[in-house]
This record gives C-alpha cells, sequence and structure tokens, in this order.
C-alpha cells in the first residue's frame, strides 16, 4: 500500500462511518417529528372525560406510540404545552455514538434533536352539523326566493 493510499483509505472508512450516523440523527429526528405530531392530534381529539387532560393523555400513550423504532437513539421524552385550543408537543432525543470518538467533524457527546407536532382541539361533530345546518338553511332561503 502506498503512502497516499494509508491516508486517504481511513478518511473513507471515517467518511462512511459519518454517513451512516448521520443517516441515524436524520433517520431519529423524522419519526420524532411524526410521533410528536400523532401524539398532539390524538390528544386533540381525545375525549377529556375519559383520558384527562392533554398532557395526561400523552404521557399515557408516548411509550405507545414511540415504541421501539428509535434503533441508534435514546428513547425520546415528550412534553405537552396548551393554550386554548391549540396543543403543542415536544419531544427531544439524543443519538449518542461513540465509536469514532474524537475523529474529524464527530463531537464526543452525541447530537441532540427535537421537534415539535401541534393541532387545535376541535370538536368535529358540531363543526360538521352546524356546516349541514347552514347549508340546508342557504338551500330553504333559496327556494323560498325562487317561488317569489
Amino acid at each position: 500500500m502506498t503512502l497516499e493510499a494509508s491516508f486517504i483509505v481511513p478518511m473513507i472508512i471515517c467518511v462512511f462511518a459519518l454517513l451512516i450516523y448521520f443517516s441515524y440523527y436524520l433517520y431519529g429526528r423524522c419519526i420524532l417529528s411524526q410521533d410528536s405530531y400523532i401524539l398532539a392530534f390524538r390528544a386533540s381529539i381525545a375525549d377529556e372525560e375519559i383520558s384527562g387532560s392533554p398532557a395526561d393523555y400523552v404521557g399515557s400513550k408516548a411509550s405507545l406510540v414511540a415504541g421501539k423504532k428509535y434503533f441508534g437513539s435514546s428513547f425520546p421524552t415528550f412534553e405537552t404545552t396548551t393554550e386554548g385550543k391549540k396543543i403543542r408537543v415536544f419531544g427531544r432525543s439524543e443519538a449518542k455514538h461513540s465509536a469514532m470518538g474524537r475523529y474529524f467533524l464527530k463531537p464526543q457527546s452525541g447530537w441532540e434533536y427535537e421537534a415539535a407536532g401541534r393541532a387545535s382541539r376541535f370538536e368535529y361533530v358540531k363543526h360538521i352539523r352546524g356546516l349541514t345546518r347552514l347549508r340546508d338553511l342557504g338551500k330553504e332561503i333559496m327556494d323560498n326566493i325562487g317561488e317569489d
């Protein structure tokens, strides 16, 4: 092996390892974003009499939604905030990979990432019934105008 190859081959191997670590990071970030939105949406349509507040719902269902999808990352933590009808779920996790130590650009502590999902509490049945009633009233008014 030549002198140039002895420098280039380890660098290429490190680049491939970094690409794998970046893909773990990106995968974890995408899944966290998806799970945060799913939890926010399900908390927005959950019945408060049964499941309690949105924060209680997210706390009880977070492990079911997250499941075992977070390979290469720590299990995420979720926090919930509510403002009126708006529900926001913040998720945080960390991709810790210590295989490469301090080579090149890889930080030794790992990469932290977070995502947020938001949904509005909306009473869909009342909304649909209200729109249907408005449509029926409009049709009735138009029929009465056409008869005159």
